[in-house]
């Protein structure tokens, strides 16, 4: 500590501990908001990954002989994986493949972690800059986080958000809205 505070030499002693104490401060300030950013929102999923590297190989099987035709390498599929308040994780999978999109978008099925299919939606994956096409929402029905798809709108500089729930038997549409590119819309709050 002496050598640090010997760095100042034309600081007198009580200045050289309120520059450091100062500094000690910000850098305890930084870490502490970094780390409660990263952990403090049940929205915070991790991005999407190889499927090969998350995945269960029974559940890429499953979703592969169920959503695929042919052609379909396991090793270029994506998947999201969505914590669960305790009900198991659920996976999202993106498969990467022309094959499984048309005009309307791409098919993105949902499944649990003990293979069970719980939503199968289309949706498009070209959004403005900064959207999310698929997000975990902080509102959680029967042990699942809902989950929030985000798609262009018509209206320039708008995009539509709908909210999928669990039901028990599979997540069902509960809400749809109409919000701003970049709004981080809260489902009964608007803006947050």
């Amino acid at each position: 500590m002496q050598a640090i505070l010997n760095r100042f030499p034309n600081i007198k002693y009580p200045k050289r501990q309120v520059i450091l104490l100062t500094i000690a401060g910000i850098v305890l300030f930084v870490v502490s908001a970094l780390l409660v950013k990263e952990t403090s929102s049940t929205n915070s999923v991790r991005p999407w990954t190889d499927a090969q590297h998350i995945a269960p190989v029974s559940l890429i099987e499953r979703a592969l002989r169920q959503n695929s035709m042919s052609g379909v390498e396991a090793k270029s599929i994506k998947v999201l994986q969505v914590p669960s308040h305790g009900a198991g994780k659920l996976y999202i999978f993106d498969f990467q493949s022309p094959q499984l999109c048309g005009a309307g978008g791409c098919i993105y099925p949902v499944y649990q972690e003990s293979g069970k299919l719980v939503l199968s939606v289309i949706a498009n994956p070209n959004l403005p800059k900064g959207e999310m096409l698929i997000r975990a929402d902080d509102t959680v029905q029967n042990g699942f986080p809902c989950l929030v798809i985000t798609q262009s709108a018509h209206t320039e500089g708008m995009v539509s958000r709908f909210q999928y729930c669990y039901q028990g038997a599979g997540f069902v549409k509960f809400n749809e809205a109409l919000t701003e590119v970049g709004e981080n819309f809260v489902w009964g709050v608007g803006k947050s």
